[in-house]
Parts: C-alpha cells; structure tokens; sequence
C-alpha cells in the first residue's frame, strides 16, 4: 500500500512512526507547511528524509498521484477541504479526530466517503490501546455482570500550547466520549454539562454527566490538570474494570475486581501494559478495514461530533 502523510506534526509522526517499519506499506509522501511558523513544523521535512520519502508541501502532489491510502493530520479547520478533495479522488482517508469543527463539516466528510465508495477511518486511538481493549474483553466476556456507570477522565495541561484552537471538549474530551460510545454501544442522553473558561478556550475544563438506560457515565475533559492522567473505571454488579495511565507515560494498569458477597475486599487480577501500540492497532485495523472491503466504521467520527454538539447545548 503506497501511503501520504498530510501534517507531520506531533499526531502525524506518530503514525509514520507506528507503521514505517510495515514491509507491505510504503510512505510515499509527507506534506508539510509552506511557511515554517515553529520547531515541529519542520518535523516531517526530517522524517521524510529519514525514510526516503518525498517531501512536499502541496497537497496536489498526493491528489494527482497513484497513491491509494492517505493519513490526514493537519489542524481541524483544513479538514473539510482536504478530506473532500482527498476522498473525490477515491483515495481511502485515515483522518485524526473530531472529524471536522462540526456535525455539518463531519457530514459532508462522510457523504464524500459514501459517494466514492472509499474507506473514511476517524482517528480514535484510544479504542486501540492495549489495555481499553483488555477492559473491552472482560466486559464483553460478562467478567463484571450488568454495568452500573463508567467514569473516564482523560486530562492534560496544554491550554497554552495547544494548537488545535478547538477547546478541550472536541480535542481531548472527544476521546472519552467515543469511548463511553465503544463500551455501552447504544444511544445515550446528556444529564449536565458544565464547562469552565479559565485562561484560553471557552471549554478548557469540563465535567459531562450522561445516561444510557440505567447506565450513569461521568466524564472529565480539561486542558488545565497541569499533568496528563488517563483512569477509566467501569463498575458492574459482579464487580469493576479499571484502567490506569496509557503506556506512553509509563506503566498502564488493567485491574480485574470481582465483588465479593455479601461484602468485603474485592478479588483483584492486575495486568500490566508498557509500550503503547495503539497507533500501530488502528493502523492495522485501518489496513484489514481496506483488505476486507469491511467499512463498519465509517459512521464512527460523524457519531461522536454529533454527541458532541448534543452535550454542547447542555452547557451550565
């Protein structure tokens, strides 16, 4: 599979990173600013010489060539005209999350998709990380009973820094919400949502309360907890599963607790996850969703950018 990265930045060298080492794919292209604005900017200038791919910074190069496959992951604004052009010339897209500035532009993306029947991925790596996925397997497996709530937090300082310019809601809490959507994987309602502005976007703080039947989900997004923290914890009537960290800061814990009748400490089997391959799984899933002719997904981003407006016209 003959591979374009557009924006090689912080997210997009990433996955070249995660697949650069795939025999049966080749990153042919990388293309980048036209004006270099800060360090990062010339990241994929570096990386494309690295891996003897070519290096420019006109996105017609990609549109005009043989190239079948295109990972997009430039700043949200850019993806609208970018994925549509991309997906016109039938050229399967991996773009990173939230999937446009809106349900609209999220919308249109799709349709495109749909239009030239090609293969439209929402970049959500989170689902693919090594440990969400072991949790995935023990709730699915009915290792925790009934579900009675979920609480995700998946925080960050970045609020000066962050170059998305899109709030904490749509960038990093876009990632709790597909997730609280992967693990009950029905319809749910927003009971509150209340945001904070305290240096820089309109929502660099948040806590979200949701409902799905019976199900309760709480959620903290924030762009201001000064050090990154990822806990999922999922509680059921047989007992829990929760996540602690993401192997790219360290150690990540997946612990196992079953209940204990009528009451007492939990039974807990831990198991523990270092390296992050959450890049490298969506790749692949990304790849077999091609192979396979197998476009189930291609809903997700627009899904999640819809629940995200619904939880925007919560606000307190």
């Amino acid at each position: 599979m003959k591979i374009a990265v557009i924006g090689c930045g912080n997210i997009g060298s990433k996955r070249v990173n995660a697949i650069k080492s795939l025999k049966k794919n080749k990153i042919e292209m990388i293309i980048g600013r036209k004006k270099i604005k800060e360090k990062i900017d010339n990241l994929g200038y570096k990386i494309a010489k690295k891996i003897n791919a070519n290096y420019f910074t006109d996105i017609n190069k990609v549109l005009k060539s043989d190239i079948k496959s295109v990972i997009l992951s430039t700043q949200p604004n850019l993806f609208l005209n970018y994925a549509k052009k991309i997906l016109s010339k039938k050229k399967h897209l991996l773009i990173e999350k939230p999937l446009g500035l809106n349900a609209s532009e999220a919308l249109k993306i799709l349709r495109t998709a749909k239009k030239n029947k090609v293969y439209l991925k929402t970049g959500f790596n989170l689902r693919y990380d090594n440990g969400v996925k072991l949790a995935k397997k023990l709730i699915d497996d009915k290792k925790i009973g009934k579900i009675y709530f979920i609480k995700i937090a998946y925080v960050n300082g970045s609020v000066k820094s962050n170059k998305n310019r899109i709030g904490s809601l749509s960038d990093i809490g876009s990632h709790s919400v597909n997730l609280f959507e992967f693990f009950i994987n029905k319809k749910f309602k927003v009971i509150s949502n209340i945001m904070q502005k305290n240096e820089y976007f309109k929502d660099d703080n948040g806590f979200i309360t949701l409902k799905s039947g019976k199900v309760i989900g709480h959620i903290h997004h924030s762009f201001v907890r000064w050090e990154n923290n990822f806990s999922l914890e999922i509680s059921g009537d047989k007992g829990s599963v929760c996540v602690n960290s993401l192997p790219k800061w360290g150690k990540q814990t997946v612990s196992l607790a079953k209940r204990v009748y009528p009451s007492g400490k939990p039974h807990v089997k831990n198991w523990y996850f270092y390296s992050d391959k959450s890049w490298y799984n969506e790749w692949i899933h990304f790849n077999n969703s091609i192979k396979n002719k197998s476009f189930k997904d291609i809903d997700e981003g627009y899904v999640t950018m819809k629940n995200l407006e619904m939880i925007r016209k919560k606000i307190k």
